[in-house]
């Protein structure tokens, strides 16, 4: 099975390429940011503050961003959100560049940047199976855009750490403002995209996703893993510039370097993700993913060397977008497409919403106990959600297998994504993946699903 067969698609190769330079400049201004926010004011609770308003609007707006985005053309949303974040790196960049900016900028413009991002996400998320033709890529195509996220985190910060000695933070923000062209110019060749007329009313539709996520008992049970984990491990990147500045007695290059390992830890999660056939096991792969980011993050909030906090950092970039994206991949491979939308915005206020609560935690936790304890403190609750999650593992297998799991809605006829585990189930296109039967051309199999979208 081809790692990249993703790419073979035209639409997703254009996207593909636009966005990894578009990544790598979202990190430059990440790393530089922070740096400039702890060289402004020595302060890890502006820090964890910055982090909080970045993160903030995932968390509040993320179910309405979702509601739109299953109701306006996804492709111009995401162009008109790209733009927003393009002349929110822009203004970043003039304020540092003239030497005006203040703290309180920044965080204004972090909010400014997440805002954008929070109604980004849901719709680019919704047009990967229009960019591969379908769901029967699907899967490869959501690794494939998590290996795009790690490509720019294995390289931007790296690349970062170098420019932030060499010619400072603005450049950093200008050269992000510039990268995203790249996935401008890729998106405006996918065609009009929009969402089916609505034909219930706002408040059902707004809450049908939170009862599809909450019935579902697989998708219950990951998100709710998924919530605890992206609260801890993913805050390694809020403190890093307090570690390597007063735990390792380092510089921005450092941070850069430290931030890197934890890029390659996730760039070999999502290749292990893409040379995936199908998604059968994929709620135990989640279950090893949520493990090592919690131990990660444990061995290196304690370590005494450099080199084993680098070891460790690179297990917990591993574990994150492991849990991130194999939840992604098993909530898309069982929603309906009216419902996508929906929950995927779900899903990113899980996966990102919950950073900025736990940033401003953290934050505030190394203030009083300092930065060690409080990061051994998130990994250990990252293990004891990963030990939980591993306790239901045989309800999630029997609720797959017997297709309580399964997608579809009030009218018995599901997305024909196929059966979550892939094994023994189709596409929906009429061809089999090779383990089982063909899909049923989106017939749902299992009409005795639960009448709320049919979702067990």
């Amino acid at each position: 099975m081809k790692i990249f067969r993703s790419l073979e698609h035209p639409r997703f190769r254009h996207y593909f390429f636009g966005q990894t330079i578009s990544v790598i400049g979202f990190w430059l201004q990440s790393i530089a940011q922070a740096w400039l926010v702890y060289r402004l004011t020595d302060s890890a609770v502006m820090l964890g503050l910055v982090t909080f308003a970045s993160f903030i609007p995932m968390l509040v707006a993320a179910p309405f961003a979702g509601l739109v985005t299953d109701r306006v053309d996804r492709r111009t949303m995401v162009l008109v959100t790209q733009t927003a974040q393009m002349l929110q790196a822009f203004a970043l960049a003039a304020l540092t560049l003239g030497g005006w900016v203040e703290p309180h900028h920044v965080v204004w413009l972090a909010l400014v940047q997440g805002l954008a991002n929070t109604f980004d996400g849901p719709a680019r998320h919704s047009l990967l199976p229009v960019m591969v033709g379908g769901t029967r890529d699907l899967h490869n195509a959501i690794a494939l855009n998590s290996l795009v996220m790690n490509l720019g985190r294995f390289a931007g910060p790296a690349i970062a750490g170098v420019l932030l000695v060499w010619m400072g933070e603005g450049w950093c923000f200008v050269l992000n403002g510039v990268s995203y062209l790249a996935v401008i110019a890729s998106l405006a060749r996918l065609p009009s995209n929009r969402a089916e007329r609505p034909t219930q009313s706002l408040f059902r539709e707004f809450s049908e996703g939170f009862v599809w996520v909450w019935t579902n008992l697989p998708a219950r049970l990951v998100m709710i893993n998924l919530v605890l984990v992206s609260f801890c491990a993913p805050n390694y990147q809020t403190m890093m510039p307090v570690f390597a500045r007063e735990v390792f007695a380092g510089d921005a290059l450092l941070q850069g370097l430290l931030v890197s390992c934890a890029g390659a830890g996730a760039l070999a999660g999502t290749m292990m993700l893409a040379a995936r056939s199908s998604t059968a096991g994929i709620a135990r792969v989640i279950n090893v993913g949520s493990l090592a980011a919690g131990i990660g993050l444990t061995v290196f909030s304690l370590s005494p060397s450099l080199a084993l906090a680098a070891v460790a950092l690179t297990a917990v970039g591993f574990g994150v977008i492991v849990t991130g994206a194999g939840t992604n991949t098993l909530l898309q491979s069982l929603v309906a497409e009216r419902l996508r939308g929906r929950v995927i915005s779900l899903y990113m206020m899980a996966f990102l919403g919950t950073m900025p609560v736990g940033g401003f935690v953290v934050g505030w936790l190394t203030e009083q106990f300092g930065p060690q304890p409080s990061l051994a403190a998130y990994g250990l609750v990252s293990i004891a959600s990963a030990l939980l999650l591993w306790r239901r593992q045989p309800a999630i297998a029997a609720a797959l297998a017997t297709g309580t799991g399964r997608s579809g809605d009030s009218t018995g006829q599901g997305d024909g994504a196929g059966q979550a585990d892939g094994t023994g189930q189709g596409d929906g296109t009429g061809q089999g993946d090779g383990t089982g039967q063909a899909g049923a051309a989106g017939k749902d199999r299992d009409r005795g699903s639960n009448p709320h979208g049919g979702h067990g």
